[in-house]
C-alpha cells in the first residue's frame, strides 16, 4: 500500500499528524507513506522514521508523478485540495473544516461540492455544532476518523517516541524552565511587567531560559534590557546557564534541544507547546480569551501529553502558573 498525505500548514498541525502516520505504519508495516509539507514544518518531519519521501511545497519539485493507493488531504485551503485532486491516486480523501467563528450555511460550499464529486471520501467537520454537542473536534481524532472512512486500519492509542532532539544541551544548578517569548503574551489582560514578575517568581526554583521568535524583540523591551542574551552563533559555546537568559533567534534544532533540556515549558498556545509534547516535557499553555479558547483547546491541545490549560483573563494568572511546579 502506498499513501500520500498533505500537511502543508503549521508546525503544530504536522505534529498532531505524526501519531496518525505512525499508526498507519504500525498496522501496515509494508506501507510506504509520502508527505507534502511546508517550509515551516519540514524540519520536524525530516527525522521521523515512518515516512518514505518528503516533498516541500515551497521548492521546485516534480509533484504529481508518484502513483498512490490513497491521497489523504488533512490541510485546509485550496492549494492542498488541488494537490490531492490532481494526484495520481486511486482513492482521494479530504477533510473540510467549517468556520469556528460563524454559522454561515454556505461556508466552504464550493470545496464541499468539488470534494463530493471528485473524492472517494469527504469528512466535513462542523466545528461549532460538534463543539456545542460535546463531540470531538481534535485534529488527530478527526484524521483518525477519515482513516476509518477509508478502511485504513490504525490504532488510536499509538504514542510517539522522542525523536527530535539528540541530547540535552543545557545544564543548570537548578531545574530549567523554558518560556517561549511570543508576542501573544502581551494583551489587554497581561502586560510586560506581569511577565517580568512571572520570571522573577520562577527564579526561586528554576533557571529560566527565554526563547524568542520573529515577534519577540520589538515587544519585550523591558525583558531585553533586563536579562543577558545569547544568540544562535553563541549557542554552541554555552552548555550551562546559571541565570535567566534570553536565547535569541535560535535555529530550529537548537531551539528544540533547549526545550528538551527543560523540566517545564510555559508558553502561549502555539507550536512550542507541541514541540514540548514531542520532547515529553510538561507544559503550561495559555490561551487567548478572545479567540475561542475552549474551542481552540479542544481542537489543538497536545496529543496524549502532559500539560495544563490556562487563559490570559484568569484572575491571578501568575499565581496559578507557579502552582504545582515541576
Amino acid at each position: 500500500m502506498k499513501i500520500c498525505i498533505s500537511r502543508i500548514d503549521k508546525m503544530g498541525d504536522l505534529i498532531l499528524t505524526l501519531p496518525v502516520i505512525k499508526s498507519i505504519k504500525k498496522h501496515n508495516p509494508s506501507a510506504k507513506i509520502d508527505i507534502y509539507v511546508s517550509n515551516r514544518n519540514i524540519k520536524i518531519i525530516k527525522n521521523f522514521k515512518y515516512v518514505n519521501k518528503i516533498f516541500n511545497v515551497q521548492e521546485k519539485q516534480h509533484f504529481g508523478d508518484e502513483k498512490y493507493d490513497y491521497f489523504l488531504n488533512f490541510s485546509p485551503g485550496w492549494r492542498s485540495f488541488f494537490l490531492c485532486l490532481f494526484s495520481k491516486s486511486l482513492k482521494k480523501a479530504n477533510v473540510i473544516y467549517t468556520s469556528r467563528y460563524n454559522k454561515k450555511i454556505y461556508s466552504k460550499l464550493l470545496i464541499k461540492i468539488l470534494s463530493r464529486i471528485f473524492f472517494s471520501q469527504t469528512l466535513i467537520v462542523n466545528r461549532i455544532s460538534k463543539f456545542h454537542n460535546n463531540e470531538t473536534i481534535h485534529q488527530t481524532e478527526v484524521m483518525y476518523e477519515l482513516l476509518n472512512k477509508c478502511n485504513i486500519y490504525i490504532d488510536k492509542n499509538t504514542n510517539l517516541e522522542k525523536f527530535l532532539p539528540k541530547s540535552k544541551t543545557l545544564v543548570a544548578p537548578k531545574k530549567i524552565c523554558v518560556i517561549h517569548l511570543s508576542s501573544k503574551w502581551l494583551n489587554k489582560y497581561y502586560s510586560e511587567k506581569d511577565f517580568l514578575n512571572l520570571v522573577l517568581s520562577l527564579e526561586n526554583k528554576y533557571i529560566v531560559a527565554l526563547t524568542s521568535d520573529e515577534t519577540t524583540e520589538n515587544k519585550f523591551n523591558l525583558i531585553f534590557d533586563t536579562f543577558p542574551i545569547i544568540d544562535n552563533k553563541q549557542f554552541k559555546l554555552y552548555n550551562s546557564i546559571n541565570q535567566t537568559t534570553i536565547f535569541k533567534d535560535l535555529q530550529f534544532y537548537n531551539w528544540v534541544q533547549t526545550i528538551y533540556s527543560a523540566n517545564l515549558v510555559i508558553t502561549p498556545e502555539c507550536g512550542c507547546s507541541h514541540i514540548a509534547s514531542v520532547c515529553k516535557i510538561h507544559s503550561k499553555i495559555i490561551y487567548d480569551p478572545e479567540n475561542k479558547p475552549e474551542m481552540i483547546h479542544q481542537e489543538y491541545h497536545p496529543w496524549k501529553s502532559s500539560y495544563e490549560k490556562f487563559i490570559f483573563n484568569k484572575n491571578n494568572l501568575n499565581s496559578e502558573l507557579i502552582k504545582n511546579l515541576y
